[in-house]
């Protein structure tokens, strides 16, 4: 390691600032490349930071490289980073100007820049980028102080494609106005020459320092634990209309954002919450069962679910890698079995399910995916939620469960987000792709 960071300082001109990008390294590397004259360091998990910090020395100035969730604000400026390098969103600047003033501090943060051909990065857009740079030059943020700019170029080995990465941030940092020197940060293990050439300050290289690294955790299996509703079966919309009609028909609006934001729910919850919002009164139990049992008529009326789209094809993947396969549900239709197994034959049994009747309190409450969680017989951290509500997003996190949103209804991905949403996919066929690519993903 020495000598790797001896060759690579040999090659940064001056005023050119090194970032060890440590995230997933173990402390004593760390520790080895602080004792060989290196402070700073680039971490992508606050939670990974969390220990960190209070095992390493305290002069070590912390970068945080990673997409930073705006839930997990609070916490990471409680660890007082050097400089937040990852601000992809107008929305999560506010965020984290906003925590800044409650905490007293002004952080320093780099506005990351979408300059790649590839949909999977993240960063403003270069039009994006002028509009919130003219209202931070009005000063609109005053506990954030804006550094300058981090971008990634494309994944290619073409270098004129890449140079055209680092020349188009280059040209849009020398747009902005703010006090101090600018700061360029882009360039990683294979490119930081380029990145170098087309005026970068500061590069961020991980792998030519400490080696390739094997990311994934040493976990033999998981278990998945599975929303029914707008997870497996996309039933939302009958759900809602089926809601919709019954409720009206008693009297009592309900409308579909009013349905998709109690989903999660079991059914006597729902009912409760839609005539205690509108009739502002408790309902009687004969009310209950009248109603619920109107709703189910009405669902099957309508056309019931059909199986979510790709959903098969994640099941499958799972399967096939020995994972164990839940569904946790607010539902209470005794039927229930019966639909799985007709739609996925083969995949859930009775013993790897939570519904309506096997708790007392359904979600928001942690009740039921902790009632799987004990069920599985695995550790938290081999866990992991399937969700596409917010109450259930909740849910998962009360219990402490590594919780991944699927955005499959009408909801603003932010509601997910705000709750705690690990990840947010759009699809199915997103949260696929990612599964085939990080098998052991880091909980």
């Amino acid at each position: 390691m020495v000598e790797a960071l001896r060759h690579i300082h040999a090659t940064l001109p001056e005023g050119v600032t090194l970032v060890c990008v440590s995230k997933y390294q173990p402390v004593e590397a760390i520790r080895a490349a602080y004792e060989a004259g290196e402070r700073d360091f680039g971490e992508s998990k606050v939670q990974e930071l969390q220990r960190k910090v209070k095992e390493l020395p305290k002069d070590i100035r912390w970068h945080f490289i990673g997409h930073l969730q705006t839930n997990k604000v609070r916490d990471l400026l409680r660890l007082r980073p050097y400089l937040i390098q990852s601000v992809d969103s107008e929305r999560l600047l506010k965020v984290i100007n906003d925590e800044a003033a409650k905490q007293g501090i002004v952080q320093d943060v780099l506005l990351e820049v979408h300059v790649a051909k590839e949909e999977s990065k993240t960063g403003l857009t270069p039009e994006e980028l002028k509009d919130l740079r003219l209202k931070i030059e009005d000063g609109e943020w005053k506990n954030v102080r804006v550094r300058g700019l981090m971008t990634m170029a494309t994944n290619t080995e073409n270098e004129k494609e890449i140079k055209r990465c680092f020349g188009e941030a280059k040209a849009l940092m020398d747009n902005m106005k703010t006090e101090g020197e600018l700061i360029l940060s882009m360039g990683m293990s294979d490119d930081y020459g380029l990145a170098i050439e087309c005026g970068s300050t500061m590069v961020r290289i991980g792998s030519a320092i400490f080696g390739e690294r094997d990311y994934s955790p040493r976990v033999e299996q998981r278990a998945f634990f599975f929303d029914m509703d707008g997870v497996l079966f996309d039933s939302m919309p009958t759900h809602a209309a089926a809601w919709g009609e019954v409720m009206r028909a008693h009297g009592w609006p309900c409308t579909a954002s009013d349905v998709y934001i109690n989903e999660g729910r079991t059914g006597r919850s729902v009912i409760h919450e839609t005539v205690l919002k509108y009739a502002h009164r408790e309902p009687t139990e004969e009310e209950i069962q009248q109603i619920y049992d109107e709703k189910k008529a009405a669902f099957v009326r309508m056309g019931g679910a059909k199986p979510m789209k790709d959903v098969e094809k994640v099941l499958k993947l799972l399967k096939d890698r020995g994972d164990a396969i839940w569904v946790v549900t607010g539902s209470g239709q005794k039927t229930l079995l019966n639909q799985l197994n007709d739609h996925f034959p083969g995949v859930f049994t009775r013993e790897r399910m939570v519904t309506a009747f096997d708790v007392t309190h359904g979600k928001p409450d942690p009740e039921p995916y902790l009632k799987a969680w004990e069920g599985s017989g695995l550790s938290k951290s081999q866990c992991v939620v399937v969700e596409n509500a917010p109450l259930g997003v909740r849910a998962g996190k009360a219990a402490g469960l590594y919780t991944i949103a699927v955005n499959t209804g009408i909801l603003p991905d932010e509601l997910l987000i705000d709750e705690g949403a690990d990840r947010v996919f759009g699809n199915m066929q997103a949260l696929y792709e990612w599964l085939k690519e990080n098998k052991g993903f880091t909980v």
